[in-house]
């Protein structure tokens, strides 16, 4: 029984090794995440942007922002009015805003000076709101009261948590599975033949794909309905003043969520178009979809400048960006506009490329 045993695992080790693609997968996958781990969080200290408006003006006011952007975290950038600060907050643009107001002293910090973070990014949070703690309690050279900032009930006035970050990369880690959904499916009807066998019947290769792309838009709705479900049980609200902002804002998020499935789908046929076969399709969608969860902010966000540039060339990058948002900041989807027509762009070229070569390697 032994020796059949071990005649079975030779025969099936031969097999393995032949396939040099499916080795190179087996083999190259846990070396591609180690590789994506340390790119994306390699590189010297992380600089968070945070916002500010100085009503004040005065001598202590100027030091303590000089200060501020004198520390090797933070870069401070300077609004003229509120609203702006507010805006540019909600769509990401900084991570953190501090209101001055007139007659600050670093004795009275606590009732004239107004700190809020975005909590859906805790490395943030916890970075920024101990350094500036830190800073200002050096200039009153006294330790800071327990409750030391004045609560955010302007500009900011909703709740921030880490649940509502991890949703939206759940979301869209949800979508992106599209693209081994729709690479395994074309892949496996055409090793069947399928695409042979079209050319002796009135339907074309467009036909199948247009079927394609709508069975997956379809399954990418009910795979964004059930996530957001599932948060509502655990917990997750969307940012919104009111029920009526809150619902606006997950329409929004489902119109994001509905283009990158697009995107996806046109992704897997540029993939099912060159594998020689299902296995090797569903080999190389993985090989795309890790790296875009690894880089694109899906759970969180690279480190490495060089790394950030390197994520636009992923779809969800644009969508996290958009829905996260939306749902964990509040703002409005035509904010969002540079997110979407780039996110849209993406969609259309991925689309129309997968079916270009999809058709010339099938006809």
């Amino acid at each position: 029984m032994m020796a059949i045993a071990v005649d079975l695992a030779v025969k099936n080790l031969k097999t393995i090794f032949r396939d040099k693609v499916y080795l190179f997968f087996l083999l190259g996958m846990p070396i591609m995440m180690m590789l994506l781990v340390g790119l994306a969080f390699r590189g010297d200290t992380t600089t968070y942007s945070v916002g500010y408006v100085n009503n004040d003006d005065g001598p202590f006011s100027q030091q303590f922002i000089t200060l501020l952007d004198n520390t090797t975290i933070l870069k401070m950038i300077n609004f003229s009015d509120i609203d702006s600060l507010e805006n540019a907050f909600r769509q990401g643009n900084i991570v953190a805003g501090l209101i001055i107001d007139e007659g600050y002293s670093p004795a009275t910090a606590n009732e004239t000076v107004t700190l809020f973070v975005d909590e859906s990014s805790v490395s943030a949070f916890i970075a920024i709101k101990s350094t500036v703690t830190a800073v200002s309690s050096a200039l009153a050279d006294s330790p800071p009261p327990k409750e030391y900032w004045k609560p955010p009930d302007e500009p900011i006035s909703v709740e921030f948590n880490a649940l509502n970050f991890m949703v939206v990369g759940t979301l869209t880690y949800a979508v992106s599975v599209i693209i081994f959904s729709a690479t395994a499916s074309i892949a496996k009807e055409r090793d069947k033949g399928l695409f042979s066998r079209l050319r002796t019947t009135p339907m074309s290769t467009m036909n199948f794909l247009a079927g394609s792309l709508m069975s997956q838009v379809v399954i990418s709705l009910l795979q964004t309905i059930s996530v957001f479900a599932v948060s509502y049980l655990v917990g997750f609200r969307p940012i919104g003043a009111t029920s009526t902002d809150m619902t606006v804002n997950i329409l929004a998020a489902f119109v994001v969520a509905m283009v990158l499935s697009v995107a996806c789908v046109g992704v897997g046929l540029v993939i099912a178009a060159f594998a020689k076969n299902e296995d090797q399709a569903v080999g190389v969608s993985w090989f795309v979809i890790i790296p875009m969860m690894f880089l694109s902010g899906t759970w969180w966000e690279s480190q490495d400048p060089m790394m950030k540039t390197i994520s636009w060339a992923f779809p969800t990058t644009y969508a996290n960006k958009a829905i996260r948002a939306i749902l964990a900041r509040g703002a409005p989807l035509l904010s969002m506009s540079n997110y979407l027509v780039g996110l849209a762009v993406y969609a259309v070229i991925a689309f129309i490329v997968g079916v270009a070569i999809f058709r010339k390697k099938t006809m």
